[in-house]
C-alpha cells in the first residue's frame, strides 16, 4: 500500500471505524500507525504488557545448604514458612522432612546459578590425568555455566594461581592428596586441606579459611565430588582468618 493510499485509509478509519485502533496515530507515519495498531490489538486480547520480573539482589537469594544430610537439628533451626535451597546430593532425613512439612518450610533444589549467587570469589579446578571418568568430571565442571576455570593438574600451578589474587579458591583432584596438601601449605598464601565429606570442607573453610581443597577421587562418584565443590563455593570467597580478624589467631 502506498503512503497516499494509507493516508486516505487512515483518515477514513479514524473517523468511521470503531475498535481498539488508536486515534492518535499520525496519518503521515504509516509505520508508527501499524505498530500502535498492533500493540492496541494485543493489549485488548491479552491485557497490558507486564513488566519483566526483576532479578532479586544477591542478598535476597536464600543460602544453599550443601551438607550431605539435612537432619532434624538443621530443620529445627529454620523458621516456619521460610524457604531453604539444598544442593544436589543432599539427603533430607524422614524426621526432618516431617518437621519441615509441619512448619510449612519449602525445600527447593538449588541450581548451579543459585550456588554461584550465594558465593563470591574466583574458582578454579585441577584434575590429574587418569581414569576415563575423571575426564568426564572435567567436562562436567567446564560445562557448569562458566563457574570454574581449569588449571594445569599440578599443585604448584594451583598455588601460583591462588597467590596471584585475593578471594580465590581452587579444587585439586589427585590420588596423592597427602603430598598435595603438604606441598600446598609450603607456598605463601596457600591454605590447603584434605576433604572427603562436605563437613570436612565446611570445617576447613570456617576455621582455616582454606583456599585449596584437595580431594582423592578413589571410591567417589562425579556427583559426590561436585557436591564437595558446591560446599566449597557455598562458603564464599576464601579469606585468611589471621587477616580477617576471625578464627584461629585472630581477634573477634
Amino acid at each position: 500500500m502506498t503512503t497516499q493510499a494509507w493516508t486516505g485509509f487512515e483518515t477514513t478509519r479514524r473517523t468511521t471505524a470503531p475498535g481498539p485502533f488508536p486515534a492518535v496515530a499520525r496519518a503521515d507515519d504509516p509505520i508508527r500507525a501499524v505498530d500502535e495498531a498492533v500493540r492496541a490489538v494485543l493489549a485488548e486480547m491479552f491485557g497490558p504488557a507486564r513488566a519483566a520480573t526483576p532479578t532479586p539482589p544477591r542478598s535476597a537469594v536464600e543460602p544453599v545448604f550443601a551438607d550431605r544430610l539435612l537432619g532434624l537439628k538443621q530443620a529445627q533451626a529454620l523458621a516456619p514458612g521460610t524457604t531453604i535451597r539444598i544442593a544436589a546430593g543432599t539427603v533430607v532425613t524422614p524426621l526432618a522432612r516431617d518437621l519441615l512439612k509441619k512448619n510449612d518450610v519449602v525445600v527447593r533444589l538449588a541450581g548451579l546459578a543459585e550456588v554461584a549467587a550465594t558465593a563470591r570469589g574466583e574458582w578454579a579446578f585441577a584434575i590429574e590425568s587418569g581414569a576415563g571418568w575423571l575426564s568426564a568430571l572435567r567436562r562436567s565442571l567446564l560445562e557448569d555455566a562458566g563457574l570454574w576455570r581449569e588449571l594445569d593438574p599440578d599443585v604448584d600451578a594451583a598455588a601460583a594461581w591462588l597467590g596471584a589474587g585475593s578471594g580465590r579458591g581452587a579444587l585439586l583432584v589427585t590420588s596423592d592428596g597427602a603430598t598435595a596438601v603438604w606441598r600446598g601449605c609450603q607456598r605463601p598464601g596457600v591454605r590447603a586441606a584434605f576433604a572427603s565429606e562436605p563437613a570436612d570442607v565446611h570445617r576447613a573453610t570456617e576455621t582455616l579459611g582454606a583456599n585449596l581443597i584437595v580431594i582423592d577421587p578413589a571410591a567417589k562418584s562425579i556427583a559426590w565430588i561436585k557436591q564437595l565443590a558446591t560446599a566449597f563455593r557455598r562458603a564464599g570467597a576464601p579469606r585468611d582468618p589471621f587477616e580477617a580478624g576471625r578464627g584461629i589467631g585472630g581477634t573477634p
